[in-house]
């Protein structure tokens, strides 16, 4: 379910952040920033808001508790 990329994503989520601030960070294209967002938040791993015109995702408790545990 979380592979090498959707990891990357759930790491760079230390603040809320948009499709194309992650496209950026991570150097993966919008689309596909996207469509791994759309997995994450399926799976419960993080939500989304909009603010504006900007939708921003953010981890959510249990994406946090993944991060965590995957850092140990």
């Amino acid at each position: 379910m979380v592979g090498r990329s959707r990891a990357a994503l759930l790491a760079e989520l230390t603040a809320p952040a948009s499709t194309t601030d992650l496209a950026r960070r991570t150097g993966l294209t919008p689309g596909g920033v996207s469509r791994h967002l759309t997995a994450l938040r399926t799976a419960g791993l993080v939500s989304a808001h909009r603010v504006g015109r900007r939708v921003l995702y953010a981890r959510t408790r249990a994406g946090e508790t993944l991060v965590t545990a995957a850092g140990s």
